[in-house]
């Protein structure tokens, strides 16, 4: 069993509620909570610093987002390239009633993940619901399961006492991974990390990821 959350993105009401409604129906096995995300008064910087403080498990996101507010500056799929860039196999999903569009908007690199909107609130039978939802649920114990095999990986290596330069590498790089998946935007580069500079302290980073990814909210959605 597992209990999943879900933030959703969509700019008209209706649309918000009857998708909530067909998210939370879960798919037997595991228990969706979906809540609509208010990015109207946000530009896309805040909004991410927004999606990565309420530690979702998975994102769903309309496409056509400024025919309806001439506030916003983005549409759905330039929220999921934030996303993407920041942890690149998080759980993002596009919801939308113009797929053709989606998909040829070279922003966004997962087709797999586009879906029709009109379809999954008109099923009235709930088996494309179903099979939606499935895949999501899916993609977020595929993503718990590769944060979780990093925290792992991380931990075998900080009971070792003295690492290779290859190893340091790979701490280096999975500090950098479980960091992004907790601070978001706020992540220090990697870039700005050094191998050689007090390898102790990252891996103590590391550990207090680690238990804050046991510990709060979620078990390994974006934090």
């Amino acid at each position: 069993m597992g209990d999943f959350r879900i933030g959703l993105i969509e700019d008209d009401l209706m649309m918000e509620a009857m998708i909530i409604e067909r998210l939370n129906r879960g798919n037997g096995e595991h228990t969706i909570t979906s809540e609509a995300i208010d990015f109207h008064d946000r530009n896309l910087e805040e909004l991410i610093d927004l999606i990565y403080s309420e530690r979702y498990d998975a994102l769903i996101i309309d496409h056509k987002l400024k025919a309806n507010n001439s506030h916003i500056t983005y549409e759905g799929t330039d929220i999921a390239l934030a996303v993407e860039k920041i942890v690149y196999f998080f759980p993002v999903f596009i919801l939308t009633s113009y797929p053709v569009n989606a998909e040829s908007d070279n922003k966004f690199s997962d087709v797999n993940k586009i879906y029709s909107k009109d379809k999954y609130v008109e099923d009235l039978t709930y088996e494309f619901v179903d099979n939606i939802n499935l895949k999501i649920i899916n993609q977020i114990l595929h993503f718990r399961n590769r944060i979780d095999a990093a925290e792992q990986e991380l931990l075998v290596l900080k009971e070792k006492e003295n690492l290779n330069d290859f190893e340091k590498d790979k701490v280096l790089e999975l500090d950098h991974l479980l960091e992004k998946s907790v601070c978001g935007r706020k992540a220090t580069p990697l870039s700005l990390k050094s191998k050689d500079e007090d390898l102790q302290k990252l891996i103590k980073l590391a550990e207090s990821i680690i238990n804050e990814s046991d510990t709060g909210g979620t078990d390994s959605g974006i934090k």
